[in-house]
């Protein structure tokens, strides 16, 4: 997700109103900005150059030319010019908070994040009241792996709009990412309500409450997020019905014991996979299996086990499988492999050897 800030078309300064008013022939200053508000923005930069030739040291024809670079997403061109408009407003004893935010934009925009910071906590310090100042501070920080000032950021950006869904978003990723999954899903639950349709709010909230549902021992609190995640992958997947939008809820489902739904969508997002993962093929698997498809299920952890090999639950599920379809042999070695990966430590493995060994020897 990512928010952009557009860049306003200046209202004419002052001392752009006194270049106005002066008699001179080689430039017109009124043309020059009504061409940058007609979004004619290389015709500007020309005009601004005419001033610039007059007046060198001209702050708002330097801004102009680097605000029209960067509404033609030139960052890299548009930078000298607004660093001169800010040194030159220095000078001139001004401060202009559009220059801070369109340099710091730039450097974002060109992923230069360490270039980015200086202004970006600087236009926070001089417009403290901007919830949109906070964010793009946040996004620098993040970007910067300051995961506690990125999250400061994003907390201040949410107390000065509680509706800015973006930075609500962030900060649910900030908390996700440190395992804090309660106040994830709070925040993320936030965000939702902001904007209902964000689909990368849903899809992060479902995956914090599905985490938050296997971590707790409570089988009541546990079944009540993996409900609410059913309910939230449904938003998603009414949003964006797509591959991964219907894994996710075909997961929900299979979190929430639900295997009938589960295999449904899982099988959904199978036809509709170009390349399936080996977790796809196994909780589809896991899911047919619960469901006592056995032919179904071994040829999906196959898969799975062909992709992903030596995986411990795949090999133990393949191995329960094959043992429901009387395939002996198969069982064992796939019970045998699962438990070497777990180290030779696993009881209820060398049990299942036990059992399948003298059924696998019969002819």
């Amino acid at each position: 997700m990512k928010k952009t800030f557009a860049v306003s078309a200046l209202l004419i300064s002052i001392s752009g109103a006194a270049l106005a008013a002066t008699p001179f022939f080689r430039f017109d200053w009124e043309k020059a900005v009504s061409l940058y508000k007609q979004g004619q923005f290389r015709e500007a930069i020309a005009e601004f150059q005419k001033v610039l030739d007059e007046y060198p040291e001209h702050s708002d024809s330097w801004k102009y030319v680097g605000l029209s670079y960067y509404q033609l997403k030139d960052y890299k061109s548009a930078i000298q010019p607004l660093e001169k408009a800010l040194a030159f407003k220095r000078k001139e004893g001004r401060n202009d908070p559009d220059l801070y935010r369109a340099i710091g934009q730039s450097h974002m925009l060109l992923k230069d994040y360490e270039k980015a910071l200086p202004y970006f906590e600087t236009l926070a310090r001089i417009q403290m009241n901007v919830a949109a100042n906070y964010y793009m501070l946040g996004v620098t920080y993040a970007n910067l792996n300051r995961a506690e000032e990125a999250s400061d950021a994003f907390q201040k950006a949410v107390k000065l709009d509680p509706k800015d869904s973006d930075s609500l978003y962030y900060l649910g990723v900030a908390y996700f990412r440190g395992g804090k999954l309660n106040e994830a899903i709070a925040s993320l639950r936030q965000g939702v309500v902001a904007d209902p349709k964000n689909i990368e709010m849903l899809g992060l909230l479902t995956e914090s409450l599905l985490r938050q549902g296997a971590n707790e021992t409570d089988e009541k609190k546990a079944n009540s997020y993996f409900e609410e995640a059913i309910r939230v992958a449904t938003s998603l997947k009414n949003q964006r019905e797509d591959a991964a939008a219907i894994e996710l809820l075909g997961r929900a489902f299979l979190a929430a014991k639900k295997y009938t739904n589960a295999e449904m969508n899982l099988a959904r997002a199978l036809e509709l996979t170009k390349t399936p993962s080996a977790a796809l093929y196994f909780n589809l698997g896991f899911a047919h299996a619960q469901n006592k498809s056995w032919a179904r299920a071994s040829e999906m952890l196959a898969q799975a086990d062909k992709l992903n090999p030596g995986d411990l639950n795949t090999l133990y599920y393949l191995g329960y499988v094959y043992e429901n379809l009387r395939r002996y042999p198969q069982a064992l070695d796939a019970y045998n492999r699962a438990y070497e990966a777990s180290g030779r430590s696993n009881a209820d493995l060398k049990a299942s050897i036990d059992r399948v060994t003298p059924l696998a020897k019969q002819p």
